[in-house]
């Protein structure tokens, strides 16, 4: 670890896609894992509209689902859904992750199960202001698709004007090609969180 840096570079990656849908960005080391939330929504392109949590594996190849309670974050459900995470507005990511190449999973939508991993890339000292998206490769497949298998299934309907489910793929995913990207608009939904996600002055 580098004896001053004042920005984490991240890698989000949302699996089981080839090629991958992946976003790297700057971000505060000392911001909570909701606001990573809130910024992984945003770097993606997500709506925000459903559950999410964050997890630590104990082994990499630990699902997020065989990681124990104690080492998964998550908004608190106020009717107590389900056997209770840590709250991830009381956890910040520098305590989390503390070396290179270490990570996390983000699951949004417990339906659908969009799994991500997030990888601290780098240690870095930089001016701009954060957080700030670096780059981004592919969009990410329409919400309520069914998940990975969902988007393989409406983007082959997409394709295929034969296909019986052609019209609805067309109205689901748009007129752009699935995987198409705007970069620049998920830029700036990034850069809308640099005041909000800013730390308040004592």
């Amino acid at each position: 670890m580098p004896s001053s840096f004042n920005a984490y570079q991240l890698r989000i990656e949302l699996k089981d896609f080839k090629p991958a849908i992946y976003r790297e960005v700057l971000v505060d080391p000392n911001i909570t894992l909701r606001k990573l939330h809130a910024v992984i929504q945003a770097a993606m392109g997500w709506g925000n509209s459903h559950l999410y949590a964050f997890a630590q594996p104990l082994r990499a190849a630990d699902t997020f689902w065989k990681t124990p309670n104690n080492r998964k974050w998550q908004k608190p459900d106020p009717e107590g859904w389900g056997e209770p995470m840590n709250d991830d507005s009381k956890a910040k990511l520098s305590q989390v992750l503390v070396a290179q190449k270490q990570r996390l999973i983000y699951l949004y939508d417990f339906g659908d199960e969009w799994l991500h991993t997030v990888t601290l890339m780098d240690f870095c000292h930089t001016d701009l202001p954060l957080p700030h998206l670096q780059k981004a490769q592919n969009g990410c497949p329409p919400e309520d698709c069914g998940g990975p298998p969902g988007a393989a299934h409406w983007s082959a309907a997409w394709y295929d004007a034969s296909h019986e489910d052609h019209e609805t793929a067309r109205e689901m995913i748009g007129e752009h090609e699935p995987g198409s990207l705007d970069f620049e608009a998920l830029k700036k939904a990034v850069v809308k969180l640099q005041k909000k996600l800013a730390p308040r002055a004592k």
